[in-house]
This record gives C-alpha cells, sequence and structure tokens, in this order.
C-alpha cells in the first residue's frame, strides 16, 4: 500500500494502545473521561435513540454485512465479498477479546451487564460505513459519504446519551475499526 495508508494504520494502532493503556494505568484520564461522559449526556424523551441503538445492534451490522457479502457474490465479486466478511470478522474478534481482557465496567447509569470498552455498537457501524464506502464510494460521491457519517454520528451520540459509553469507549471502537479495516485492505487492492 501507500504512505498514507501506513501513517493511517500506525496512527490508529497508536490511538488505540494509548487508550488502553490509559484506561489501565491511570486514575486521572479515568477521571476526566466519566466528567466528560457525565457532561455530555441528557435526559431522554421518546424513543428515538433506542431504536437507533436497536438498528445498529452489532448482530444486526453482521447480517447487514452477510447481506452485502451475498450481493457481492452473485455480482461475483468474491475477493470483495469475501474481504467484507473477513474484516468484519476482525473487527469483532478483537474488539470482543479486548471487552473481555480489559473489563471496563459500563457507566453507573447503564444496567447493562456486558462490559463498555469498547463499544460494540461503534466499532460494527464503523466497520460497515468504511467497507460500504470503500466498495460504493466511487459511484454514489459525496452523497454517500453524508448518509454514512450521519448514520455514524446517530449511532455515536446514541451510546452517550443512552448512557451506554464513556466517550473512550467510541474513539476505542472508532480507532480500532479503522485500524482493522485498515489491516485488511491489502487484500482487496
Amino acid at each position: 500500500m501507500n504512505l498514507s495508508w501506513l501513517i493511517a494504520l500506525i496512527l490508529s494502532a497508536t490511538i488505540l494502545f494509548i487508550l488502553i493503556y490509559k484506561l489501565e494505568n491511570s486514575k486521572k484520564f479515568r477521571h476526566l473521561d466519566s466528567s466528560w461522559h457525565q457532561r455530555l449526556i441528557h435526559p431522554v424523551q421518546g424513543s428515538f435513540w433506542s431504536i437507533i441503538e436497536f438498528l445498529n445492534e452489532p448482530k444486526l451490522i453482521a447480517f447487514w454485512d452477510t447481506l452485502l457479502a451475498a450481493v457481492l457474490l452473485f455480482n461475483g465479486e468474491i475477493k470483495k465479498a469475501i474481504w467484507v466478511l473477513v474484516t468484519l470478522a476482525i473487527t469483532d474478534i478483537i474488539g470482543i477479546m479486548l471487552k473481555h481482557t480489559i473489563k471496563r465496567k459500563r457507566p453507573s447509569e447503564n444496567t447493562r451487564q456486558s462490559y463498555s470498552f469498547p463499544s460494540g455498537h461503534v466499532l460494527s457501524i464503523t466497520s460497515l460505513s468504511l467497507i460500504i464506502w470503500q466498495i460504493y464510494g466511487s459511484v454514489f460521491g459525496v452523497s454517500l459519504f453524508f448518509v454514512l457519517f450521519s448514520l455514524w454520528c446517530l449511532v455515536v451520540f446514541s451510546r452517550i446519551i443512552l448512557k451506554a459509553h464513556y466517550p473512550s469507549d467510541i474513539v476505542g471502537a472508532t480507532a480500532l475499526s479503522i485500524f482493522c479495516f485498515l489491516l485488511t485492505m491489502p487484500f482487496i487492492a
């Protein structure tokens, strides 16, 4: 690949490793993260954010990812179809391993029994958005970018507004997703 790919790969890995290190070793960082979380959350009215959360469940994103791979396979793009599945699989496996290694508890306002870092919702939607942009960005252009970015923002905001994650969970999920995406890019290049 090229120099910009390598720089982005190293940058995303560096951000991820710094976050993991700070979460494991810095009370000051965890306190700062918690205070940002408290400033960002607001009382939720209605079910809009819950609908966004449901539509972007990691298992549902895996379904959309599989459907995309099936469409690509049907169109004879076998290499891309495999790449789509491998990219999401690697991202999810590493994300699950991190959750169970770091074992960060969710914000106290949240009653879920799973771990917080990295956000599975953000991890999945970031991966799927990057994959869709890679495959269809040249066809649909800037309008596709704005749709994908808007959807990504809605998921990010839902994680904070629904008190499910700290800001570092979202940054970590985004960095991990970008890293895994870039790591698998040579497969389709």
